[in-house]
């Protein structure tokens, strides 16, 4: 008969310096991976190497910045099997320990941290495992069961959601709530604004009943670096957190429903579209992918024409594309006036030099500024005659 799990595992509590990161955690295994044995693991050398290699390569420092904003916060049990009577190895939470060792008692700014922060990292809540298994087959079970079955990942809605909730209710600024959350003051105010302008396009925009959160991560982009020609297009209000042009915001939805309106010739009420058609517009709609946003703001800041036949109904990669030509071409036509204006000086100088007027060669000033020039033309030649042999 099958035994649970759960009947392996006991709760207990462990002081930090007895963890013990995992060197053969799954994370780390490959074609070339040699197993640790415990004897070694435990040791200084391999311990940091471990944890090096964590820093480096598995977002260490952002949990790092969440807990010396709020403490170690044991929502889950690390999951540890015992080595000896105070040593610990850690099977499942190896970032989080990691983090945890790698707090000193000071912020990234050198301002010390709370005691009340350094206490929640004193002792750490987990689990003991004393099942058959060994120490290499549990870490896979035990990962396993959390990364590939366990957590589900949060849409990222409900994500601005939370952040837009607890800067509401705080009184939190970007900087605040993202280190709350490991997000930089950029990143938090991307996802808040992103959230703000989807609840005006639900509430205010004609195509607010068809939307749903599958709209939201392109509000979101809307804020990235690379769509402020289309933010901008909108007409973000920072301080009153809204779109001001309604009409460009109608229109920016309609690209995402295209959906066929038709009015009832009795009273003129538009017809409720049914849920296979709102599903039908969704599938035609003319942006598929965040990145669309990028392309159509370089359209509003390159070019005017390809944006409005975009606006008009052409397909956007047909736009970009013609508008990443004609920027291709038009670089490579101003390339060759740079060239031709460059022989056109050159001959001019010529030309000037042949005939230098008489005052130029008896005033003494002028040429002790002709000499100048010509040495200087001297050892720029110098300079370019090796490349006008080869």
């Amino acid at each position: 008969m099958h035994t649970p799990l759960s009947v392996d595992l006991t709760p207990i509590e462990v002081p930090l310096q007895q963890l013990f990161l995992d060197p053969n955690n799954p994370r780390f295994v490959g074609s070339d991976w040699i197993f640790i044995p415990d004897n070694d693991a435990v040791t200084t050398e391999v311990q940091d190497a471990t944890a090096s290699r964590l820093v480096e390569n598995h977002d260490v420092d952002k949990l790092k910045s969440v807990m010396e904003h709020n403490g170690y916060l044991p929502i889950d049990r690390v999951v540890v099997r015992r080595l000896s009577q105070d040593q610990y190895m850690v099977l499942e939470g190896n970032r989080r320990i990691c983090a945890a060792k790698q707090i000193n008692g000071h912020a990234e700014d050198g301002s010390k941290l709370p005691n009340a922060i350094m206490e929640t990292l004193k002792i750490i809540p987990c689990l003991l495992y004393e099942g058959a298994q060994d120490g290499v087959n549990a870490s896979w079970i035990f990962q396993g069961l959390r990364h590939i079955s366990g957590i589900s990942e949060w849409p990222a809605f409900n994500k601005a959601k939370l952040l837009v909730e607890q800067m509401e209710a705080q009184g939190l600024s970007f900087t605040h709530v993202g280190k709350s959350f490991g997000l930089s003051a950029f990143g938090a105010a991307q996802w808040v604004r992103g959230y703000y302008a989807f609840q005006q396009a639900k509430e205010e925009t004609e195509f607010g009943r068809y939307i749903d959160e599958r709209v939201y991560p392109f509000f979101q982009e809307l804020f990235g670096r690379s769509s402020i020609a289309l933010k901008e297009w909108l007409q973000w209000d920072d301080d009153a957190k809204r779109f001001n042009d309604s009409a460009n915001l109608n229109e920016f939805m309609s690209w995402f429903y295209p959906v066929n309106k038709d009015e009832e010739e009795t009273d003129g009420i538009d017809k409720e579209p049914t849920k296979s058609e709102v599903t039908d517009a969704w599938q035609r709609r003319r942006i598929s992918k965040r990145d669309d946003l990028r392309n159509i703001s370089y359209l509003i800041h390159k070019s005017s024409k390809d944006w409005m036949e975009f606006r008009s109904g052409t397909d956007l990669e047909k736009s970009y594309n013609r508008a990443i030509l004609a920027e291709l071409e038009q670089n490579r036509d101003d390339e060759t006036s740079t060239v031709d204006r460059f022989f056109r000086a050159l001959q001019e100088a010529d030309k000037q030099l042949q005939n230098t007027p008489l005052s130029v060669l008896t005033n003494a000033n002028h040429r002790k500024t002709l000499k100048e020039l010509l040495s200087s033309i001297s050892k720029t030649e110098e300079k370019i005659n090796p490349f006008l042999a080869s």
